[in-house]
């Protein structure tokens, strides 16, 4: 269980990353020109509740229009790709020098295979532990990574590639380096290359040694003889403490002596091979996911960007136009009498009210009723809807609302006139997804001082309306 938590926390934090980098990408598109928003930004407001949430809600409707999302669908199936790829390419630079070596004969000169296999994947390890400790992951690291690589890859591919792609790479990058998890993200994707490539690298070596014979020796013009066997002693320690043999001093003295232990020397190479090239990146790999996914988990958007904030300052315009002016508190002073029993009739009346075309209208539960009316919420339906009303003054009266719209000075309106002219009224909101703005309507009655009930479920609603006659 606790895993299944863990689990949904990371799609989540994944979710809400995806979200993030489509928001900056729309960020920087913008900046050669406003893109139409006007309904990507109503339906925000109307849909969503915190600051940040209607940033990230209108630009899912821009990514949306504009195929971001798709564009992000199709990097997610070719990292795979591009992965793989690249781990064959550093497996072919990293044993194409030490192949060359053990490929030219059948004595090879253990130090230069050593700096063969192991110098650059050693340098860029460097490369990116500078960039880690300084925190941006800019420079030579950035730009020469196998996490940059593999961003810029994904984007080029061949496929169904959105426009926008190279747009959206620059955000990537951008909010990566913001946040300071451009070596992490870049660090999961080099070490696990790097890891990929040694564990082929050991693979071929141990192939080699196993079914050819090889004398493995030094060679040198100006060093001494006791400099290479302190390199085999020192390099040979840690892959020693790890069980791998370690050559003997007779042997490095005088590796052409008949009887010398080559055997030994071919388990320091892989021992080498493995503890200073596969081992640190499988370590770091792990620690740079850790971070990853802590780091994914706090991202967030920058609403003190210039950017951001006005937006947030049209949604907050759009606030302060809703429901706050004077006529509303005027009405929400006032309370709904309902009518006596004596003045109602037996009628019982459903109206939907300014619901959207993908709500499925008639309810099945509630078709079976004296009238039963859909109305866009213009003046004149209503006015004409208030006029039947109050000539059939029902006993139940119950309006349909769609929970994800902002209720408003209309809407109030409407329903504190209608209240009036029925001797019992409730409220059905249709909730699209998971409650969303039940919360908001109910604090909105209370608020409005209206003594109404309100249900989300129809089949509660009917029961009501059934229940109103005992």
């Amino acid at each position: 269980m606790l895993q299944d938590r863990k689990n949904r926390e990371s799609q989540i934090a994944r979710s809400r990353a995806a979200d993030i980098l489509i928001a900056e990408t729309i960020r920087l598109m913008e900046q050669s020109g406003p893109l139409e928003d006007q309904a990507a930004l109503r339906e925000a407001f109307r849909t969503a509740t915190g600051r940040e949430e209607r940033l990230l809600e209108r630009a899912r409707l821009i990514g949306h229009r504009l195929m971001l999302d798709r564009e992000l669908e199709r990097w997610r199936e070719l990292a795979w790709f591009a992965g793989l790829f690249l781990a064959l390419l550093a497996f072919f630079a990293a044993y194409g020098s030490a192949a060359a070596v053990i490929g030219s004969g059948r004595t090879v000169n253990a130090v230069t295979a050593f700096f063969a296999l192991l110098a650059m994947p050693m340098l860029t390890l460097a490369f990116w532990g500078a960039a880690t400790l300084s925190g941006s992951g800019s420079g030579m690291f950035a730009h020469l990574s196998f996490g940059n690589l593999l961003l810029r890859l994904v984007a080029r591919l061949p496929g169904e590639r959105n426009a926008h792609a190279p747009m959206m790479t620059n955000a990537a990058h951008a909010l990566l380096r913001r946040s300071r998890l451009l070596p992490w993200a870049f660090g999961v994707v080099s070490h696990a290359v790097w890891a990929a490539a040694f564990v082929l690298i050991l693979i071929a070596l141990w192939f080699a040694f196993s079914f050819q014979q090889y004398r493995l020796t030094w060679e040198t013009t100006i060093l001494d003889a006791d400099f290479f066997v302190r390199f085999v002693t020192v390099t040979g320690t840690l892959p020693h403490w790890l069980g791998f043999p370690l050559p003997d001093a007779a042997t490095l003295l005088n590796p052409a002596a008949p009887g010398g232990d080559h055997r030994a020397w071919a388990w320091w190479l892989i021992g080498c091979a493995f503890v200073y090239g596969l081992l640190p990146r499988v370590v770091l790999g792990m620690v740079s996911w850790t971070a990853w996914r802590r780091g994914l988990r706090r991202l967030h958007i920058d609403t003190a960007d210039p950017y951001y904030s006005k937006l947030l300052a049209r949604f907050e315009e759009m606030e302060q136009s809703q429901v706050t002016d004077p006529e509303r508190r005027q009405l929400a002073r006032h309370r709904v009498a309902p009518l006596a029993s004596d003045a109602s009739s037996a009628a019982r009346v459903v109206v939907g009210f300014e619901l959207p075309p993908e709500v499925a209208w008639p309810p099945q539960v509630l078709a079976q009723v004296e009238l039963l009316e859909h109305i866009a919420g213009a003046g004149n339906e209503r006015r004409d809807m208030l006029d039947k009303l109050a000539l059939l003054r029902p006993r139940a009266l119950l309006v349909v609302c769609h929970a994800a719209s902002t209720p408003d000075r209309g809407t109030e309106r409407f329903l504190c006139e209608a209240a009036r002219l029925a001797m019992h009224t409730a409220l059905l909101l249709i909730t699209p997804r998971h409650g969303e703005g039940v919360q908001r309507w109910q604090g909105w009655l209370e608020q409005s001082g209206m003594p109404i009930v309100c249900f989300t479920d129809p089949i509660q609603a009917k029961a009501w309306m059934e229940g109103v006659y005992g």
